[in-house]
């Protein structure tokens, strides 16, 4: 316990023949991304998303047919015979979901800001997946700048 460790490492550094302007080049050579493409993966993925959906689908329809069975019976009864004292399930929140936004020109910026950048970022990707955005220093970047401003639209701005 009471015993002292020294830890030491040691580099050698080596002199490179690669200009410093050029040590990225390696990079950008298209023959670097181009790899296999793995299938079963890909498919393994999808079949996991439809699994796990089906899933979560199959435990909401469990947990709300008792719901759904009690809201139709009540659409069949008069209104003196329904008790309004009793509300249970998605009915106790119905004030709060259905009131309007305390800010609402703040929530609706946000709303479209958020819009506008998921439509950005799925547009670059779907971009550098089908083209060679690689090739050239800074063309992800100046397509993401040329796609911001191509979609505002989707943000409100016309």
């Amino acid at each position: 316990p009471n015993v002292k460790l020294s830890f030491t490492y040691e580099v050698k550094f080596h002199d490179s023949k690669v200009k410093f302007e050029d040590r990225f080049d390696k990079y950008l050579d298209p023959n670097f991304f181009q790899h296999r493409i793995h299938w079963f993966s890909i498919f393994n993925s999808f079949m996991m998303v439809i699994f796990l959906v089906g899933l979560v689908s199959m435990i909401l329809m469990r947990t709300l047919r008792k719901d759904y069975a009690r809201y139709s019976k009540e659409d069949d009864l008069d209104d003196m015979e329904k008790d309004l004292g009793d509300e249970y399930g998605w009915k106790q929140v119905h004030g709060d979901v259905f009131r309007p936004a305390s800010n609402g020109m703040l929530f609706s910026a946000l709303v479209g800001t958020g819009y506008h950048i998921s439509v950005v970022s799925l547009c670059v990707i779907s971009f550098a997946i089908v083209g060679e955005l690689y090739t050239e220093r800074g063309s992800l970047l100046s397509t993401a700048i040329f796609v911001f401003a191509a979609t505002s639209p989707v943000n409100g701005y016309f």
